[in-house]
């Protein structure tokens, strides 16, 4: 049976992951584990704090560590796993990475995922309603039509994702940064959005009905068309074009603008 793909990079001790059933049990060494590709903030608000990264970590397969409901995964490396439309509802990650791996439709309702890293992983069409993320980073990742209903983020960077028509409806943001991220249509509707950070983010027709933002930032976005943006409250911009902001809260309070 052909073996997951193993990442061309070794970690900074040398050790390149080995297959655990090829392996015997063996580990390597997570020292790749942090990127350092962490936001950059201003010092008006810190950012999220990192994953912690486990001392080491085994390479999954789906022989072994094939995602269903109720589970726990400790220090598990899912790497090029095809784990599409499967169901973990209510799992458990810790300290886990998925890289290249692919959750396309995959239920994660109730799952809990703290000190985890996901790069390069598909994550589409994925119900993750009541979920909670405690200091995790997505990079390049794709989150369409993800939803994240009732769920709690805490410590989270979404960076350089695809995230087109994502759904955070009645979600608590605490200390999550959204940086170079795709968030088009994407729906805050009574979303707690208080520490929250968008940075470089396109949110043209985003809905943010019954939000709260007071405190939250939004840092050189894209916000035409966005909807219910009486819910943006409270909130500071910086860098976001005046003209389409005008237009924004002009439309919200019925004002017609014209040049006569």
């Amino acid at each position: 049976m052909a073996l997951p793909a193993v990442p061309s990079q070794p970690s900074p001790s040398g050790v390149r992951p080995t297959p655990r059933h090829a392996a015997q049990g063996r580990t390597f060494s997570a020292g790749t584990f942090a990127t350092g590709a962490f936001p950059t903030v201003s010092a008006a608000r810190p950012g999220p704090a990192r994953p912690r990264p486990p001392r080491a970590l085994t390479l999954g397969t789906l022989e072994e560590d094939d995602l269903r409901d109720d589970a726990a995964y400790q220090a598990i490396g899912f790497y090029d796993l095809a784990l599409t439309g499967r169901s973990a509802k209510s799992a458990e990650f810790v300290q886990c990475r998925f890289n290249r791996a692919d959750l396309t439709g995959t239920a994660l309702s109730g799952a809990i995922l703290t000190d985890c890293l996901l790069e390069r992983t598909a994550l589409d069409h994925v119900h993750a309603d009541h979920a909670v993320l405690h200091r995790v980073t997505l990079r390049d990742c794709g989150l369409a039509d993800l939803q994240w209903l009732g769920g709690t983020l805490r410590d989270v960077t979404v960076r350089d994702c695809r995230a087109e028509r994502s759904v955070f409806r009645d979600a608590q943001l605490h200390s999550v940064f959204f940086t170079s991220t795709d968030l088009t249509g994407a729906d805050f509707t009574d979303a707690d959005l208080t520490g929250a950070t968008f940075s470089g983010c396109d949110l043209t027709g985003a809905t943010f009905t019954g939000a709260a933002a007071a405190g939250a930032r939004f840092e050189s976005c894209t916000l035409g068309g966005a909807a219910g943006i009486e819910g943006l409250e409270g909130a500071t911009m910086t860098g976001v074009d005046p003209e389409e902001l005008l237009g924004l809260f002009a439309a919200a309070l019925g004002i017609t603008l014209s040049d006569d």
